[in-house]
């Protein structure tokens, strides 16, 4: 755990670091009023009179500025004598500014009440377009998170997106520590390639699929925890101030080849004008396994192997900026993790500094620097023959023979360890040589580096010599996106026309290194086996494009957008060539027309049309033999047959809104329609036997694609002095099909997933068992009958917050998934090996007594009688995401500006309607981008109970 004097030192750390970007500004710096300033403070708060926290408050035309406390006052520094536009941004109000009167070293009093307006037209955003852009000028739906409006403690960017914007789907998790989730925009658009969508952070492209898994790679490769950490979860979600989330090819063309899977944007922190200002948090808690069997098995058997595990954690972090418009924030983060498992932990490190300054009067420059160094240590589960989860659930069936718990401890021996370090850069530069143009040019670095150790030492069971792998990986990305954009103004007419071009080069390099069978029972090395072997992997991918888009407003109520985005792939086939894709929108503030009423409030309808792609993997197109050989004996066999003219998948979208507020702003929604085909879909061909290649390569061979709806419903119930109550609700529907295989029959892609004309992209398929629950029947089954999508069809994610005396807030924000069907395997591997498992008590009891089974139980809990096709089920449920309270504190706390105490429960309840065990979030032992999940021996993702003090000064 992490003791008090590493606290202390991190403290001083961070106090040393604020003081000598501070202090050297010596007597003229920011802690003084300046000749000619004066200072502004007030309190903002809404129209019942609660204080509203994190606003963004500056003074018009400047960067001056800050952020309101939790008590909503704020206080701005150094503002030049005279009347000043004091400015008040927050998403959920309108937007609102007043004039103060200041004089030198003198103080005016500003306060604001802000009207709820849950749609802002006005709103800046970035992803997506070629340069900023407001919300009215944009034709496609953009989902935006700010951190600001998060009541709960954040533990990491995926938790921080699930249930928040609808479309989104968060999945894939275990309970291991370290784990972390895929993500889904819209469901899946393809069937081969990866559906993570692109991370950007500050506008640096990141790596966004999984790390490595600490396994094996000689003999089973499961011989691990089996879990897959996320790229995600080094981001500190303390650092970022929004996140903005694009979900299809209609918003996405200007992303290109990468694009088709949607792209999320993350905006971090930034200072502002004005003397230091520090924020600083701790938080401490538990993490605790929730029920996942049965009433009388809760745990399936896991009791003696599980904990409540302990949480604590720091952050601490600095803002402010200087006469000479240097603009900087610092961070630090520490975090201390016991997880629910017994051997899991993680320790994460983490640092940020961003600094924005002019180093001349038309020049903004900006640089952005995070560090992530995170530490974990894994308990083996899993589909693992020699982990704990397995054995466990398997009792006296296992591999030991044996269900005494001191006897499958003895898996603890293997040492699973995990280092991360992430290291991210970026260079922003925005020069404005003359009136109405602007060029753009960022630059970034993103290292994502991981070492995985795995022993098992000598002695230690099913190895009894010892086994040890070291695997050290890393990806490094680089990338330059110049953006350049030119302001057309004649009378009402408004243009903006843009071009640039993006590089994007990703490397990825792993060298591992294996061996076996120890002299002697030692602390053991790569070299201490006596019989080695190595494999190395070295992976390079280019991307570059150029593109350019223009913007054309009209009366600031008409705009319409078109541009395009020209890329190449290191991909594609040599014969293949470039790639073009272009993009349409138009929106229609119908709220500015004259024949709108005001009691209607503000309607925008908005319509997109857009095309992105999806690259194939490395070495798809190119002819390749795998070296083998014998003894000293070098040989090669053929691998793959390539293929010149392989291109990308191509999707292309229609997007159909609006977004309309009601009632002063009490009332919005934001609906929209969309519809997306995948042409040239890449799918896995047999080769001709002939040529001698004989496994299946990828080929462009299909079309599939998706449609559905997403609404986003927030409504102001209450708003009064001591109770306000605010509701919403997130809609989003998906409904996918395949549309044509190209001439190829239909193929499962695993897991009892199958890729048919006409169905969905991928379904299910497996033995029905029609009259399952009928006592004494005649069995009645359908082979290969098709259950059904394996991705939801519908996603419903309610949220609730109350507000009471004092500004005591309650919150509450829930999930449902459903019209999915997933494969439960863990079931079916220990019913077909006579474990007595808890779903069958019914029926062993009706065998001792010679009574008459159920179908289902004659053809599940008799061993002989178990088939795996029978285990598959609706992946249907609702969570319970996060319940917080947050106390506001004011200044109760001596010499701080204000504080607050905030309790947050998230993940506290689960109900699975159609499954009877496990969470169907769960996965097996595959990584985020397997085409269908599937449930082994793992434990979920559990409750955490978290409470954080927040204290400004």
């Amino acid at each position: 755990m992490i003791g008090s004097q590493t606290w202390s030192r991190a403290m001083s750390a961070c106090a040393v670091v604020a003081s000598l970007l501070v202090t050297p500004l010596g007597p003229e710096g920011p802690l003084h009023a300046q000749a000619g300033t004066g200072t502004v403070r007030g309190k903002v708060t809404n129209t019942a009179g609660a204080p509203v926290p994190n606003a963004q408050v500056f003074i018009a035309g400047t960067q001056n500025g800050g952020q309101s406390g939790a008590d909503g006052s704020f206080t701005i520094t150094r503002v030049t004598a005279g009347t000043a536009t004091v400015r008040v941004r927050m998403i959920g109000y309108e937007p609102t500014e007043k004039a103060a009167t200041v004089t030198a070293n003198g103080t005016a009093t500003v306060d604001f009440v802000l009207k709820t307006s849950a749609v802002s037209l006005d709103q800046v955003v970035v992803t997506g377009t070629a340069g900023s852009a407001r919300k009215r000028e944009v034709g496609n739906s953009i989902g935006q998170v700010s951190t600001a409006n998060l009541p709960e403690v954040p533990t990491n960017v995926s938790n921080l997106l699930a249930g928040r914007v609808a479309g989104v789907q968060i999945s894939g998790g275990t309970g291991n520590a370290g784990s972390g989730s895929a993500i889904r925009l819209r469901g899946a658009t393809s069937i081969a390639l990866s559906n993570q969508p692109l991370i950007y952070v500050d506008g640096v492209r990141t790596r966004s699929d999984e790390y490595p898994r600490n396994g094996i790679f000689q003999g089973a490769t499961q011989r691990g925890a089996n879990s897959y950490g996320s790229p995600l979860n080094d981001i500190n979600p303390d650092d970022i101030e929004r996140i903005e989330v694009v979900k299809g090819a209609a918003a996405t063309t200007l992303f290109g080849t990468d694009a088709a899977a949607g792209v999320i944007q993350i905006f971090t922190k930034r200072g502002s004008q004005g003397a230091a200002k520090w924020n600083t948090q701790i938080n401490s808690g538990f993490q605790r396994l929730q029920k996942f069997g049965t009433d009388s098995v809760p745990l399936l058997n896991m009791d003696p192997f599980v904990r409540d595990g302990g949480r604590l954690g720091m952050q601490a972090q600095v803002a402010g900026g200087t006469n000479n418009n240097v603009r900087y924030l610092f961070s630090f983060g520490a975090d201390n993790s016991d997880g629910v498992l017994e051997l899991d932990n993680e320790r994460k490190y983490q640092l940020r500094a961003n600094v924005d300054f002019s180093p001349m009067k038309n020049m903004q420059f900006s640089w952005n620097t995070a560090y992530n160094n995170s530490l974990i240590t894994q308990t083996p589960a899993g589909n693992n023959a020699q982990g704990v989860t397995l054995n466990a659930f398997r009792q006296n069936r296992n591999y030991f023979g044996n269900a005494n718990s001191d006897t499958i401890k003895l898996v603890y021996g293997q040492q699973l360890t995990s280092n991360i370090d992430r290291l991210l850069l970026g260079a922003t530069t925005t020069w404005t040589p003359f009136e109405r143009f602007s060029s753009r040019l960022v630059v970034g670095f993103d290292r994502s580096a991981i070492e995985n150790r795995n022993v098992r030492p000598y002695g230690f069971p099913g190895a009894v010599l010892g086994i040890i792998q070291n695997q050290v990986w890393s990806n490094k990305i680089i990338s330059l996106d110049w953006a350049n954009n030119y302001e057309i103004t004649k009378g009402d007419f408004k243009a903006t026309l843009s071009a640039g071009s993006q590089y994007v080069n990703s490397m990825v390099g792993d060298v591992v290194a294996y061996s076996e069978n120890y002299p002697a029972p030692t602390n053991p090395t790569v070299a201490s086996g006596s019989l080695r072997n190595a494999d190395e992997n070295r992976l390079k991918n280019i991307t570059g494009g150029a593109f350019s888009q223009a913007l054309f407003g009209f009366k600031d109520k008409y705009f319409v957008t078109v541009g395009a985005r020209v890329d190449g792939n290191s991909a594609f086939g040599e014969d293949f060539g470039f790639q073009t894709y272009p993009k349409a929108s138009a929106s229609w503030v119908v709220s500015d027309e004259g024949f709108w009423s005001e009691k209607l409030g503000t309607l925008k309808a908005r319509a997109a049309y857009g095309a992105a792609g999806r690259a194939p993997t490395a070495f798809a197109a190119v002819q390749t033999w795998n070296p083998v050989g014998w003894g000293t004996a070098p040989a090669v066999r053929p691998l793959n047959l390539g293929d010149p003219n392989l291109g990308p998948e191509r999707t292309v979208e229609t997007e159909l809104g609006f977004d309309q507020t009601l009632f002063q702003g009490r009332f919005s929604v934001d609906f929209t329609w969309f519809k997306a085909v995948t042409s040239d879909a890449l799918f896995f061909v047999r080769n001709v036997p002939s040529q001698g290649f004989l496994a299946s390569s990828l080929g462009n061979a299909g079309k599939i694609q998706k449609s559905g709806v997403e609404a986003a419903i927030n409504a102001t119930l209450l708003e009064k002095e001591n109770l306000g109550i605010k509701v919403g609700l997130n809609v989003s529907t998906n409904q996918s099909k395949v549309l044509s295989l190209g001439g190829a029959p239909e193929f499962s892609i695993g897991n009892f997933g199958w890729v048919i004309p006409g169905q969905p992209a991928p379904v299910l398929r497996g033995r029905l068992i029609k009259n399952e629950d009928e006592i004494g029947a005649a069995i009645d089954t359908t082979v290969n009958h098709t259950f059904g999508p394996a991705q939801p069809t519908l996603i419903l994610s309610p949220m609730l917050n109350i507000t009471t005396w004092k500004g005591i807030s309650i919150s509450a924000r829930g999930e449902y998934q459903g019209g999915a069907f997933i494969n439960e395997d863990a079931s079916f591997q220990a019913l077909s090996r006579s474990v007595l498992w808890p779903t069958c008590t019914r029926a062993y009891a009706a065998i001792a007594a010679a009574q008459p089974l159920t179908p289902r139980e004659r053809l599940t809990c008799v061993p002989a009688n178990a088939r795996q096709d029978m285990f598959i089920f609706p992946a249907d449920f609702f969570k319970i995401r996060d319940i917080t309270v947050t106390v506001p504190l004011g200044k109760l706390i001596p010499n701080t500006a204000s504080s607050s105490l905030v309790l947050s429960a998230q993940n506290v309840f689960r109900k699975n309607i159609g499954m009877p065990l496990f969470d169907p979030e769960m996965s097996g032992n595959d990584g985020f981008n397997v085409g269908v999940r599937y449930i082994s021996e793992h434990i979920p993702a559990p409750a955490l109970f978290l409470t954080s003090l927040r204290i400004t000064f």
